[in-house]
């Protein structure tokens, strides 16, 4: 079993008769935190947690095959909203949007197969839209 200090849930960290991860598990981080998850057949997927040392909240978003997949959301400190995006098999697509520490929006825009598309906006302090850019896929 992993986990269980500072706030972080304890799983048991199993491997299959193949050695392969299965079932819930903690992964460590570089950052000093943990992932925590399910494994199925040696591969993330559903649902993941990034957390802290201490156990806050820095991400939750989906996984399938090993890929980040599904609606991603990115939390600051505090658990104030920092950004939130969908991968698709491991590539940006769709709406994504950044908050400041203040919790104004900093941009908003679309990905595509990893790739901005589409009209960028760029927001100044007061909320209003302080920049446009158009994006050709």
């Amino acid at each position: 079993m992993t986990g269980g200090g500072g706030g972080i849930p304890s799983t048991p960290n199993a491997t299959d008769d193949a050695g392969r991860k299965t079932g819930p598990w903690t992964d460590p981080d570089p950052h000093g935190g943990v992932m925590i998850g399910s494994y199925v057949d040696g591969a993330r997927d559903g649902v993941w947690r990034h957390l802290s040392s201490d156990g806050r909240l820095r991400a939750s978003g989906g996984f399938s095959g090993g890929e980040l997949d599904g609606e991603w959301r990115w939390y600051r400190s505090d658990g104030a909203p920092m950004q939130r995006g969908a991968f698709h098999r491991g590539r940006k697509t769709g709406t994504w949007e950044r908050w400041d520490a203040a919790g104004r929006a900093i941009d908003r825009g679309d990905y595509r197969d990893d790739r901005k598309v589409g009209e960028w906006l760029r927001f100044g302090p007061d909320g209003e839209v302080s920049k446009t850019t158009r994006h050709t896929a």
